[in-house]
Protein backbone atom coordinates (compact mmCIF):
# COMPACT_ATOMS: atom_id res chain seq x y z
CA UNK A 1 0.00 0.00 0.00
CA UNK A 2 1.12 3.56 -0.73
CA UNK A 3 -0.35 6.89 0.28
CA UNK A 4 1.72 9.01 -2.11
CA UNK A 5 -0.54 11.86 -3.14
CA UNK A 6 0.82 12.08 -6.68
CA UNK A 7 -0.81 8.92 -8.02
CA UNK A 8 -0.50 10.25 -11.60
CA UNK A 9 3.30 9.91 -11.44
CA UNK A 10 2.90 6.30 -10.33
CA UNK A 11 0.55 5.56 -13.27
CA UNK A 12 2.93 7.23 -15.73
CA UNK A 13 5.84 5.16 -14.38
CA UNK A 14 3.84 1.96 -15.01
CA UNK A 15 3.30 3.08 -18.62
CA UNK A 16 6.95 4.12 -19.07
CA UNK A 17 8.22 0.75 -17.75
CA UNK A 18 5.83 -1.24 -19.96
CA UNK A 19 4.44 -3.15 -16.97
CA UNK A 20 1.35 -5.40 -16.91
CA UNK A 21 -0.96 -5.93 -13.97
CA UNK A 22 -3.65 -4.22 -11.91
CA UNK A 23 -3.46 -1.02 -9.82
CA UNK A 24 -5.99 -1.10 -6.99
CA UNK A 25 -7.14 2.16 -5.35
CA UNK A 26 -9.05 2.48 -2.10
CA UNK A 27 -10.41 5.89 -1.03
CA UNK A 28 -12.61 5.50 2.02
CA UNK A 29 -15.34 3.02 1.07
CA UNK A 30 -14.83 3.53 -2.67
CA UNK A 31 -12.75 0.96 -4.51
CA UNK A 32 -11.25 1.25 -7.97
CA UNK A 33 -8.88 -0.58 -10.22
CA UNK A 34 -6.82 0.24 -13.34
CA UNK A 35 -5.68 -2.64 -15.56
CA UNK A 36 -2.48 -2.40 -17.63
CA UNK A 37 -1.01 -4.57 -20.40
CA UNK A 38 2.53 -3.89 -21.60
CA UNK A 39 2.42 -0.34 -20.27
CA UNK A 40 -0.97 0.49 -21.83
CA UNK A 41 -4.14 1.17 -19.86
CA UNK A 42 -6.74 -1.48 -20.76
CA UNK A 43 -9.57 -0.82 -18.31
CA UNK A 44 -10.38 1.82 -15.66
CA UNK A 45 -13.08 1.67 -12.95
CA UNK A 46 -13.60 3.72 -9.78
CA UNK A 47 -16.83 3.19 -7.87
CA UNK A 48 -19.61 3.57 -10.46
CA UNK A 49 -17.34 5.51 -12.87
CA UNK A 50 -15.70 3.93 -15.90
CA UNK A 51 -13.18 4.98 -18.55
CA UNK A 52 -11.94 8.59 -18.58
CA UNK A 53 -14.22 9.77 -15.71
CA UNK A 54 -12.76 7.02 -13.51
CA UNK A 55 -9.15 8.02 -14.34
CA UNK A 56 -9.97 11.70 -13.82
CA UNK A 57 -11.44 10.94 -10.37
CA UNK A 58 -8.43 8.79 -9.38
CA UNK A 59 -5.90 11.45 -10.43
CA UNK A 60 -7.80 14.06 -8.39
CA UNK A 61 -7.58 12.00 -5.18
CA UNK A 62 -5.47 13.45 -2.35
CA UNK A 63 -6.05 10.85 0.37
CA UNK A 64 -6.07 7.33 -1.06
CA UNK A 65 -4.24 4.05 -0.71
CA UNK A 66 -3.15 2.14 -3.78
CA UNK A 67 -1.10 -0.92 -4.68
CA UNK A 68 0.07 -2.54 -7.91
CA UNK A 69 -0.11 -6.31 -8.50
CA UNK A 70 1.97 -7.35 -11.56
CA UNK A 71 0.98 -11.02 -11.11
CA UNK A 72 -2.73 -10.36 -11.63
CA UNK A 73 -3.56 -10.84 -15.33
CA UNK A 74 -5.83 -8.06 -16.64
CA UNK A 75 -9.25 -9.07 -17.90
CA UNK A 76 -9.84 -8.98 -21.66
CA UNK A 77 -12.42 -6.17 -21.39
CA UNK A 78 -12.27 -2.41 -21.74
CA UNK A 79 -14.47 0.43 -20.55
CA UNK A 80 -12.44 3.07 -22.42
CA UNK A 81 -13.90 4.45 -25.66
CA UNK A 82 -11.86 5.55 -28.68
CA UNK A 83 -12.41 9.25 -27.96
CA UNK A 84 -11.46 8.79 -24.30
CA UNK A 85 -8.15 7.18 -25.33
CA UNK A 86 -7.22 10.37 -27.19
CA UNK A 87 -8.15 12.56 -24.18
CA UNK A 88 -6.18 10.36 -21.75
CA UNK A 89 -3.08 10.65 -23.94
CA UNK A 90 -3.38 14.44 -24.32
CA UNK A 91 -4.34 15.35 -20.73
CA UNK A 92 -2.40 12.80 -18.64
CA UNK A 93 0.11 11.25 -21.08
CA UNK A 94 -1.36 7.77 -20.46
CA UNK A 95 -1.11 5.26 -23.30
CA UNK A 96 -4.22 3.08 -23.75
CA UNK A 97 -5.05 -0.09 -25.65
CA UNK A 98 -8.30 -1.07 -27.32
CA UNK A 99 -9.87 -4.45 -26.52
CA UNK A 100 -8.96 -5.75 -29.98
CA UNK A 101 -5.29 -4.88 -29.33
CA UNK A 102 -5.21 -6.46 -25.87
CA UNK A 103 -3.52 -9.83 -25.53
CA UNK A 104 -2.98 -11.29 -22.08
CA UNK A 105 0.71 -10.99 -21.26
CA UNK A 106 2.90 -14.02 -21.77
CA UNK A 107 6.22 -14.28 -20.04
CA UNK A 108 9.02 -13.82 -22.56
CA UNK A 109 12.28 -15.52 -21.77
CA UNK A 110 15.30 -13.30 -22.54
CA UNK A 111 16.95 -14.18 -25.78
CA UNK A 112 20.65 -14.85 -25.84
CA UNK A 113 22.62 -12.05 -27.38
CA UNK A 114 23.81 -12.77 -30.88
CA UNK A 115 27.50 -13.72 -30.92
CA UNK A 116 29.77 -10.91 -32.05
CA UNK A 117 32.18 -11.99 -34.73
CA UNK A 118 35.80 -11.40 -33.76
CA UNK A 119 38.81 -11.37 -36.04
CA UNK A 120 41.86 -13.31 -34.83
CA UNK A 121 45.02 -11.33 -34.22
CA UNK A 122 46.90 -13.44 -36.77
CA UNK A 123 44.39 -12.56 -39.50
CA UNK A 124 44.67 -8.86 -38.67
CA UNK A 125 48.46 -9.00 -38.96
CA UNK A 126 48.30 -10.75 -42.34
CA UNK A 127 45.82 -8.15 -43.53
CA UNK A 128 48.18 -5.31 -42.50
CA UNK A 129 51.14 -6.90 -44.36
CA UNK A 130 49.06 -7.40 -47.49
CA UNK A 131 47.80 -3.82 -47.40
CA UNK A 132 51.40 -2.54 -47.58
CA UNK A 133 52.31 -4.63 -50.63
CA UNK A 134 51.74 -2.89 -53.97
CA UNK A 135 48.68 -4.26 -55.66
CA UNK A 136 49.07 -5.54 -59.20
CA UNK A 137 47.03 -3.73 -61.82
CA UNK A 138 43.82 -5.52 -62.67
CA UNK A 139 43.78 -6.28 -66.42
CA UNK A 140 40.85 -4.78 -68.24
CA UNK A 141 38.65 -7.29 -70.06
CA UNK A 142 39.12 -7.32 -73.79
CA UNK A 143 36.06 -6.27 -75.77
CA UNK A 144 34.38 -9.16 -77.61
CA UNK A 145 35.33 -9.40 -81.30
CA UNK A 146 32.80 -7.91 -83.67
CA UNK A 147 31.56 -10.65 -85.96
CA UNK A 148 32.03 -9.91 -89.61
CA UNK A 149 29.15 -10.71 -91.94
CA UNK A 150 29.76 -13.68 -94.23
CA UNK A 151 30.24 -13.04 -97.94
CA UNK A 152 27.12 -12.87 -100.06
CA UNK A 153 27.94 -15.97 -102.06
CA UNK A 154 28.44 -17.99 -98.86
CA UNK A 155 25.02 -16.94 -97.51
CA UNK A 156 23.38 -17.87 -100.78
CA UNK A 157 25.15 -21.21 -100.75
CA UNK A 158 23.99 -21.99 -97.18
CA UNK A 159 20.38 -21.16 -97.99
CA UNK A 160 20.35 -23.30 -101.14
CA UNK A 161 22.02 -26.16 -99.28
CA UNK A 162 19.37 -26.08 -96.52
CA UNK A 163 16.52 -26.16 -99.05
CA UNK A 164 18.11 -29.12 -100.83
CA UNK A 165 18.48 -31.06 -97.60
CA UNK A 166 14.85 -30.39 -96.68
CA UNK A 167 13.59 -31.68 -100.04
CA UNK A 168 15.78 -34.77 -99.74
CA UNK A 169 14.48 -35.50 -96.21
CA UNK A 170 10.87 -35.22 -97.36
CA UNK A 171 11.54 -37.66 -100.20
CA UNK A 172 13.14 -40.20 -97.84
CA UNK A 173 10.20 -39.95 -95.42
CA UNK A 174 7.71 -40.49 -98.24
CA UNK A 175 9.60 -43.58 -99.39
CA UNK A 176 9.68 -45.01 -95.88
CA UNK A 177 5.94 -44.43 -95.46
CA UNK A 178 5.16 -46.25 -98.72
CA UNK A 179 7.39 -49.15 -97.68
CA UNK A 180 5.71 -49.50 -94.29
CA UNK A 181 2.24 -49.34 -95.84
CA UNK A 182 3.05 -52.12 -98.25
CA UNK A 183 4.60 -54.20 -95.51
CA UNK A 184 1.38 -53.97 -93.45
CA UNK A 185 -0.73 -54.91 -96.45
CA UNK A 186 1.34 -58.04 -97.09
CA UNK A 187 1.13 -59.12 -93.42
CA UNK A 188 -2.39 -57.94 -92.68
CA UNK A 189 -3.98 -61.41 -92.13
CA UNK A 190 -1.62 -62.24 -89.31
CA UNK A 191 -1.84 -58.80 -87.77
CA UNK A 192 -5.62 -58.76 -87.95
CA UNK A 193 -5.78 -62.21 -86.45
CA UNK A 194 -3.53 -61.09 -83.64
CA UNK A 195 -5.58 -58.00 -83.08
CA UNK A 196 -8.88 -59.90 -83.17
CA UNK A 197 -7.62 -62.52 -80.72
CA UNK A 198 -6.64 -59.87 -78.16
CA UNK A 199 -9.80 -57.81 -77.72
CA UNK A 200 -11.62 -60.68 -76.02
CA UNK A 201 -8.94 -60.87 -73.35
CA UNK A 202 -8.63 -57.10 -73.13
CA UNK A 203 -12.36 -56.37 -72.98
CA UNK A 204 -12.90 -58.62 -69.96
CA UNK A 205 -10.49 -56.70 -67.70
CA UNK A 206 -11.96 -53.41 -68.97
CA UNK A 207 -15.49 -54.56 -68.23
CA UNK A 208 -14.46 -55.84 -64.84
CA UNK A 209 -12.77 -52.55 -64.10
CA UNK A 210 -15.90 -50.66 -65.09
CA UNK A 211 -18.04 -52.89 -62.89
CA UNK A 212 -15.67 -52.79 -59.94
CA UNK A 213 -15.19 -48.99 -60.17
CA UNK A 214 -18.20 -48.02 -58.04
CA UNK A 215 -17.50 -50.83 -55.54
CA UNK A 216 -13.91 -49.62 -55.01
CA UNK A 217 -14.93 -45.98 -54.66
CA UNK A 218 -12.46 -44.36 -52.28
CA UNK A 219 -14.56 -41.30 -51.23
CA UNK A 220 -16.95 -43.48 -49.21
CA UNK A 221 -14.44 -44.53 -46.51
CA UNK A 222 -12.84 -41.07 -46.57
CA UNK A 223 -16.23 -39.49 -45.86
CA UNK A 224 -16.69 -41.85 -42.91
CA UNK A 225 -13.31 -40.82 -41.47
CA UNK A 226 -14.11 -37.15 -41.88
CA UNK A 227 -17.45 -37.63 -40.17
CA UNK A 228 -15.59 -38.90 -37.09
CA UNK A 229 -13.66 -35.62 -36.69
CA UNK A 230 -16.63 -33.76 -35.14
CA UNK A 231 -16.12 -35.99 -32.08
CA UNK A 232 -13.65 -33.29 -30.94
CA UNK A 233 -16.23 -30.57 -31.57
CA UNK A 234 -17.13 -27.99 -28.95
CA UNK A 235 -18.76 -29.53 -25.87
CA UNK A 236 -22.21 -28.20 -25.00
CA UNK A 237 -22.19 -26.53 -21.57
CA UNK A 238 -25.81 -25.36 -21.72
CA UNK A 239 -27.76 -26.20 -18.57
CA UNK A 240 -27.62 -25.93 -14.78
CA UNK A 241 -24.28 -25.99 -12.95
CA UNK A 242 -23.08 -25.67 -9.38
CA UNK A 243 -19.70 -23.96 -8.84
CA UNK A 244 -17.52 -24.07 -5.70
CA UNK A 245 -14.57 -21.65 -5.25
CA UNK A 246 -11.96 -22.47 -2.58
CA UNK A 247 -10.09 -19.33 -1.47
CA UNK A 248 -6.33 -19.95 -1.16
CA UNK A 249 -4.98 -16.37 -0.98
CA UNK A 250 -6.75 -13.14 -0.01
CA UNK A 251 -6.09 -9.77 1.60
CA UNK A 252 -9.03 -10.28 3.98
CA UNK A 253 -8.23 -12.87 6.64
CA UNK A 254 -11.84 -14.04 7.11
CA UNK A 255 -11.98 -15.24 3.48
CA UNK A 256 -8.98 -17.57 3.91
CA UNK A 257 -9.89 -21.24 3.13
CA UNK A 258 -13.54 -20.28 2.61
CA UNK A 259 -15.59 -22.35 0.16
CA UNK A 260 -18.12 -20.24 -1.75
CA UNK A 261 -20.88 -21.93 -3.76
CA UNK A 262 -22.82 -20.60 -6.78
CA UNK A 263 -25.73 -21.90 -8.85
CA UNK A 264 -25.33 -21.04 -12.54
CA UNK A 265 -27.49 -21.35 -15.65
CA UNK A 266 -25.36 -21.41 -18.83
CA UNK A 267 -26.61 -20.71 -22.37
CA UNK A 268 -24.10 -21.67 -25.10
CA UNK A 269 -23.99 -20.57 -28.76
CA UNK A 270 -21.22 -22.17 -30.79
CA UNK A 271 -17.95 -21.76 -28.90
CA UNK A 272 -19.18 -18.85 -26.72
CA UNK A 273 -21.56 -18.79 -23.79
CA UNK A 274 -23.20 -16.58 -21.19
CA UNK A 275 -24.44 -17.40 -17.73
CA UNK A 276 -26.38 -15.98 -14.80
CA UNK A 277 -26.70 -17.21 -11.24
CA UNK A 278 -26.43 -16.44 -7.54
CA UNK A 279 -24.15 -17.14 -4.59
CA UNK A 280 -25.95 -19.79 -2.53
CA UNK A 281 -23.55 -21.05 0.16
CA UNK A 282 -20.46 -20.36 2.27
CA UNK A 283 -18.50 -23.30 3.70
CA UNK A 284 -21.42 -25.59 2.89
CA UNK A 285 -23.93 -23.41 4.77
CA UNK A 286 -26.91 -22.29 2.70
CA UNK A 287 -27.30 -18.51 2.57
CA UNK A 288 -30.61 -16.70 3.22
CA UNK A 289 -32.44 -15.18 0.25
CA UNK A 290 -31.35 -11.60 0.98
CA UNK A 291 -27.65 -12.64 0.99
CA UNK A 292 -27.72 -14.45 -2.35
CA UNK A 293 -25.88 -11.91 -4.52
CA UNK A 294 -26.26 -12.22 -8.32
CA UNK A 295 -23.42 -13.12 -10.68
CA UNK A 296 -23.12 -12.82 -14.46
CA UNK A 297 -20.45 -14.31 -16.73
CA UNK A 298 -19.47 -14.68 -20.35
CA UNK A 299 -16.77 -16.82 -21.88
CA UNK A 300 -15.50 -19.04 -24.66
CA UNK A 301 -14.47 -22.66 -25.23
CA UNK A 302 -11.24 -23.74 -26.92
CA UNK A 303 -10.99 -27.52 -26.97
CA UNK A 304 -11.18 -28.65 -23.36
CA UNK A 305 -10.19 -25.19 -22.02
CA UNK A 306 -12.96 -22.86 -20.82
CA UNK A 307 -12.30 -19.21 -19.93
CA UNK A 308 -14.94 -16.83 -18.54
CA UNK A 309 -15.04 -13.38 -16.96
CA UNK A 310 -17.66 -12.59 -14.33
CA UNK A 311 -19.20 -9.68 -12.45
CA UNK A 312 -20.63 -10.23 -8.96
CA UNK A 313 -22.89 -7.59 -7.42
CA UNK A 314 -21.85 -7.77 -3.77
CA UNK A 315 -23.71 -6.17 -0.89
CA UNK A 316 -21.17 -3.30 -0.64
CA UNK A 317 -19.79 -3.03 -4.18
CA UNK A 318 -19.38 -4.88 -7.43
CA UNK A 319 -16.40 -7.11 -8.06
CA UNK A 320 -15.17 -8.81 -11.19
CA UNK A 321 -12.91 -11.74 -11.90
CA UNK A 322 -12.09 -14.67 -14.10
CA UNK A 323 -12.58 -18.46 -14.28
CA UNK A 324 -10.16 -20.80 -16.11
CA UNK A 325 -11.48 -24.38 -16.23
CA UNK A 326 -10.63 -27.68 -17.90
CA UNK A 327 -13.38 -30.02 -19.06
CA UNK A 328 -12.99 -33.59 -17.83
CA UNK A 329 -13.42 -36.63 -20.10
CA UNK A 330 -17.00 -37.28 -18.98
CA UNK A 331 -18.04 -33.76 -19.95
CA UNK A 332 -19.95 -33.31 -16.70
CA UNK A 333 -17.27 -31.68 -14.56
CA UNK A 334 -14.94 -28.67 -14.69
CA UNK A 335 -11.77 -28.05 -12.66
CA UNK A 336 -9.46 -25.04 -12.62
CA UNK A 337 -8.82 -21.71 -10.88
CA UNK A 338 -10.52 -18.38 -10.19
CA UNK A 339 -9.44 -14.85 -9.33
CA UNK A 340 -11.54 -11.87 -8.22
CA UNK A 341 -11.01 -8.24 -7.22
CA UNK A 342 -13.00 -8.84 -4.03
CA UNK A 343 -10.23 -8.71 -1.40
CA UNK A 344 -7.91 -9.84 -4.20
CA UNK A 345 -8.97 -13.43 -3.61
CA UNK A 346 -7.93 -16.37 -5.75
CA UNK A 347 -7.80 -20.15 -5.55
CA UNK A 348 -9.21 -23.39 -6.95
CA UNK A 349 -12.59 -23.69 -8.67
CA UNK A 350 -14.68 -26.70 -9.64
CA UNK A 351 -18.07 -27.08 -11.30
CA UNK A 352 -20.46 -29.96 -11.84
CA UNK A 353 -23.57 -30.27 -13.94
CA UNK A 354 -26.84 -30.54 -12.06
Amino acid sequence: MSDDRNILNFIQSICANGESGRLEILAGSIQGELSFANGKLVDARFGHLKGFPAVNAVVALRDARFSFDPAFAPLASSSITASERVVLKQFFGIETAATSEFVQPVMDWPEEAAPVATVPDELEEVTIVKSEAPSAPIPKPMPPPIPTPPPTHVARFSYRTAVAFAVLAMAVMAAVAIFIDRFHESGSPQVVAGVESRPAAVQQPESSVVQSGPAKSVPAPVAVRESKKPVNAVRDLSGKWTVVNSVDTTTYGSFKNMKIGFDLSIDQTGSTFTGIGRKVSENGRSLPANSRTPIQLQGSINGDRIEATFIEAGSARKSNGKFVWRLDKSGRGLTGNFATTAARSRGKSSASRL
